[in-house]
């Protein structure tokens, strides 16, 4: 769905509960429960500390299932059967996708049929969602235990050798600030209230006049400033020029978010109108009674850009998003704003861009073209509510109340809960201080021979990938030839950056951070203060050759990452922990199972969906030829038909399917990460067998290695998360991660002696 129609006409938008394809009775009198984050450069969709990571969606069943435990007292025959007969209800659900076939003997149509029930109901019974979530998984449960470590660091009164002294000094400082509510709340608006104060001076409302753009520059360029992005995104990327990955680039186009945090929710008549209610209150309470602001307009130029703004599937399309243009091309695009302006008051001295990459030139001509039909005092208005969203978590008054209640009803959470504040502070900590809270992180949780293990496995995968690549008859000699040499040229990184900063070396950090300024007293200004930080850090690499030390992800973070130019895959040290994680003395199908799965997954972005764009240097080119495209593309639409099949519901009790294209490059690298680890896994276990777990003998080790996998998507989401991320996110539901999945390998069904041991889908 496309904002296409003014946000204040009806529409019939989805409303209800998450919702799986099951066409079976006794499956669907289920009662389902929702609860609380690009790929940006083929992440897990697990990103460290920011709830906003987890936000993807969910499903909780109530039934007769048993827990995982249980199940494990069972006679390894009961077993058998169930996960015989979980196979075909896999192909009921995937009818579109697969031919159906005369299945005997009858089905098993009951929820201990469900694999996914299976290794998750336990979990699910076991963990509740606290008020402040709307969702959550193993990943989550993850992050809080490093949060909680990292908090017995930053209370504790043990004093740091004196090398990291500044380090902990400043780390102290943001974090005590933050949790100082009673200052905060006695400051109140007061801070917010002086930054708007300033937008005022540089642009006002004082012109009526349609298309007035005079100071619009400086109001852009003060709120970039500021941490807050309107109108336009603008700078250097998270990774290098694709054509070119030594160089840093400029990027320019749409925002992430507009106002609403989904584009889709301009086409909900219902959503519109809280939404226009809450931003009259709370912009009202900052601007009083002024008579020139309407917010009907605000909302309606919200909408203008939203429906300006391509779809999700789209802005992640390497062939779509990447456009150079020169700085002349893209402010005739957009004259009202001075592009080459900002680039030369952001920029290092002398610099001058050969060219930008527009994300979405249709984005800026339409821009324009709203820019010049709308009121200056909407423009500056708009600018203002920004500002106030921006910065709503780092005050306390009851100035923004409604609109802190209204954004947590939008997720899924409840609308008047609130986290605990060293939760808050220790993610601030680590958007802001990320390096430093590195540091001590690593010094805690991590160890050398965990390092070991990691690079054994990853290695080992990547060999393994390898024989695949070999075996794939699909791809043409000469392709598969540069393919293999493009898995031996992936650098694998582990743990901690070394260089850019060296997470081990506190004199290093200490210089990193230098330019902080950092007060024990002052939490809005530090915020601020970070912004700007990052702002300047970010545009002072133009000009110099991309940094290949650098990381994309703090320490602390439990996720992982592809970044095709850079040909590197990277692995915090927050993934490298229990369950996921497990040290050499644990049998390695646990391990492999899910560490594994993930590295796998990892590298198969290589040849996913936008990653199969990129050589073997990491230029983005066209390196297949014909043949293999078309053998890729045949494959890859089995995914996009299977995994389209998955739904959940939305307001109004339609079903939401999955879009299957946007989230094609992440289901691919499931599918292709858990082949290569189990293969992986399988020849480490020959050469030196795995030992049995006590309590689990009625399981062989291939159907623990999948249950391992299993447990780490095990999750719970709220219907509004679920539906905030069927828009947004590019990572199917985690229900479709692990059925799918199983239905995809031959290795799985083998495990579990599933009558058909053909996958639904394959690529590698």
């Amino acid at each position: 769905m496309t904002p296409s129609s003014p946000p204040y006409s009806r529409d019939d938008f989805d409303d209800a509960f998450i919702l799986r394809e099951l066409s079976t009775p006794e499956l669907e009198k289920r009662r389902f429960l929702y609860a609380e984050d690009h790929a940006r450069n083929g992440s897990l969709d697990i990103d460290g500390f920011d709830s906003r990571s987890f936000d993807t969606p969910w499903y909780r069943r109530r039934g007769s299932c048993l827990s995982l435990i249980r199940f494990g007292v069972f006679s390894i025959t009961i077993f058998i059967s169930v996960a015989y007969y979980f196979w075909s209800i896999i192909l009921n659900e995937l009818a579109d996708s697969v031919p159906p076939r005369p299945v005997t003997p009858p089905l098993c149509e009951s929820a201990e049929c469900d694999f996914e029930q299976y290794v998750c109901g336990g979990w699910r019974e076991r963990h509740d969602l606290r008020l402040d979530q709307g969702s959550m998984f193993t990943g989550t449960l993850m992050a809080e235990a490093a949060q909680m470590r990292l908090r017995h660091i930053l209370e504790s009164t043990s004093v740091p050798e004196a090398a990291d002294e500044e380090n902990l000094r400043k780390l102290k400082s943001a974090y005590n600030a933050c949790l100082d509510e009673a200052v905060i709340s006695k400051r109140g608006s007061e801070p917010l209230d002086a930054l708007l104060a300033q937008l005022d001076d540089i642009y006002s409302a004082e012109s009526t006049a349609v298309g007035s753009d005079v100071n619009i520059t400086d109001a852009v360029l003060f709120l970039m400033n500021s941490g807050v992005t309107a109108l336009v995104e603008m700078g250097p990327g998270a990774k290098p020029d694709d054509r070119d990955p030594d160089k840093i680039v400029i990027s320019v186009g749409p925002p992430d978010e507009i106002g609403l945090p989904v584009r889709e929710y301009y086409n909900s008549s219902q959503t519109v109108s809280e939404y226009t209610r809450v931003l009259k209150e709370v912009l009202g309470n900052f601007v009083g009674q002024d008579k020139r602001v309407s917010v009907e307009d605000i909302v309606l130029f919200e909408w203008k850009l939203a429906n300006a703004t391509p779809d999700a599937q789209t802005l992640q399309d390497v062939e779509k998003y990447y456009n150079p243009r020169n700085l002349d091309q893209v402010e005739s695009m957009l004259p009202q704003i001075s592009l080459s302006t900002i680039v030369s008051m952001l920029s290092p001295a002398g610099f001058k861009p050969d060219r930008l990459i527009v994300s979405s030139p249709s984005y800026m001509e339409s821009l324009s073209t709203i820019l010049r039909d709308t009121p200056r005092k909407t423009v500056h208005h708009f600018f203002k509510w920004k500002i106030i969203q921006v910065y709503v978590d780092q005050i306390e008054d009851a100035k923004i109340t409604a609109l802190r209640e209204f954004s947590n009803k939008l997720a899924g959470k409840d609308p008047k809960a609130t986290t605990e504040r060293w939760r808050t502070c220790i993610r601030s900590l680590d958007r802001g201080l990320s390096w430093s809270l590195s540091r001590f992180y690593v010094l805690d949780a991590f160890s050398e021979a965990s390092k070991e293990l990691g690079d054994q496995i990853i290695l080992d995968i990547k060999q393994r990938f390898v024989n695949i690549l070999h075996q794939t008859s699909w791809m043409s000699p000469d392709v598969r030839k540069l393919s293999i040499e493009k898995v031996d040229n992936i650098v694998q990184k582990i743990g901690y950056p070394t260089k850019s900063p060296n997470v081990m070396d506190p004199a290093d950090i200490e210089r990193y951070y230098h330019d902080l300024h950092i007060s024990n007293e002052t939490f809005f200004e530090n915020e601020m203060a970070i912004a700007k930080f990052d702002l300047h850090r970010a545009w002072s690499k133009l000009g110099k050759p991309t940094d290949r030390n650098e990381w994309g992800m703090s320490a602390p973070t439990v996720n992982a990452y592809y970044n095709p130019p850079l040909q590197e895959i990277v692995f915090p040290t927050g993934i490298m922990q229990p369950p996921v994680f497990y040290g050499p003395s644990a049998p390695l199908y646990l391990a492999y199972g899910a560490f594994g799965a993930v590295s796998g997954h990892e590298l198969s972005h290589a040849f996913d969906s936008t990653g199969r764009h990129y050589d073997q240097t990491g230029n983005y080119t066209d390196w297949w030829d014909a043949k293999t495209v078309q053998g890729f593309e045949d494959r890859a639409q089995c995914f996009v038909d299977q995994y389209s099949n998955f739904t959940v519901l939305g307001e109004n009790g339609e079903p939401l399917h999955v879009n299957g294209r946007l989230t094609l490059g992440e289901n691919i690298a499931d599918a292709g990460g858990i082949g290569a680890a189990f293969q992986a896994w399988k020849k480490r276990d020959e050469a030196s067998p795995d030992a049995h777990l006590p309590g689990l003998s009625n399981f062989s080790k291939e159907q623990l290695f999948f249950i391992a996998y299993g447990n780490w998507w095990c999750a719970k989401t709220t219907k509004e998360a679920a539906i905030q991320a069927i828009y947004t996110d590019p990572h199917a539901p985690k229900f479709a991660r692990i059925i799918g999945t199983m239905a995809n390998s031959r290795e799985f069904n083998e495990a579990f002696n599933c009558p058909t041991k053909k996958p639904v889908c394959k690529l590698w």
